[in-house]
């Protein structure tokens, strides 16, 4: 059993690493022994372990030329994980402001995932092998309010998945999604710390607490080992039970 959720010696590339769910999640697969490359803009502020680049993700020639750096240096690349992302709720003054704001979020949240897995699908795709892991929300699952571009973005990100999933079968290449609820990071720090959102979000959950990033590893470590080598066009959901939850 504990061969099966192994990820000893993977060579995995996650983006977003520098804080909250993707740098828990990388720091966690280095300590169990993967070899983690984390993509960011900046430079993660707590103490880590693993390889890092500098590197905004919107930028398609920078990335192209990192993907192939960590090919070179690596030898194989065996999990992508998309996790960067971003949100913009449509309070801009102007529709020129709410519309910029929109296509900066499709830029990080979805295109971005598309280029990356294309980059890479390349390389797994020689390997026979890969798993491909998004990071969606349950913004791809509801039509939450005032935030037309994140739950769209979301929304299209679980769909893009399914679509590759199929294309990507026939090469040994997985893809499936992890859909976390209300996780306390910097992008949620506000409504967690105001007390009748807080309450509000709580209110919606089974589990009668907040997420943290912790708990999105246990996800990611069985999607990216060969405990889920018959799983792809799948959606995981870890929201304390938000998307199960009807009239309270």
């Amino acid at each position: 059993m504990k061969d099966l959720f192994c990820i000893d010696e993977k060579v995995i590339v996650i983006t977003g690493s520098s804080k909250g769910i993707g740098f828990e999640i990388a720091k966690s697969m280095s300590c169990r022994g993967a070899k983690v490359i984390g993509l960011s803009r900046t430079t993660p502020e707590e103490e880590y372990l693993f390889d890092h680049r500098c590197c905004d993700i919107t930028d398609k020639n920078l990335v192209s030329k990192i993907i192939d750096e960590i090919f070179e240096s690596y030898g194989k690349i065996d999990v992508l994980i998309n996790c960067a992302g971003s949100t913009s709720p449509s309070n801009q003054e102007s529709i020129e402001k709410r519309y910029d704001n929109f296509i900066k979020t499709f830029d990080i949240n979805l295109n971005s995932a598309f280029f990356l897995t294309d980059k890479v699908s390349l390389i797994m795709k020689k390997q026979k092998s890969g798993s491909i892991i998004n990071i969606t929300s349950i913004a791809a699952e509801f039509g939450f309010a005032n935030n037309p571009s994140y739950v769209s973005s979301k929304g299209a990100l679980k769909q893009m998945s399914k679509a590759m999933a199929v294309d990507l079968g026939d090469h040994g290449i997985r893809v499936n999604c992890i859909c976390p609820g209300y996780i306390r990071t910097d992008m949620t720090e506000k409504s967690f710390n105001n007390e009748t959102l807080h309450e509000e979000r709580l209110r919606n959950m089974i589990i009668p607490r907040w997420g943290s990033p912790n708990d999105l590893v246990g996800a990611a470590i069985f999607l990216s080992s060969d405990a889920s080598s018959y799983v792809t066009g799948s959606d995981l959901v870890v929201d304390g039970g938000w998307c199960a939850k009807g009239m309270s």
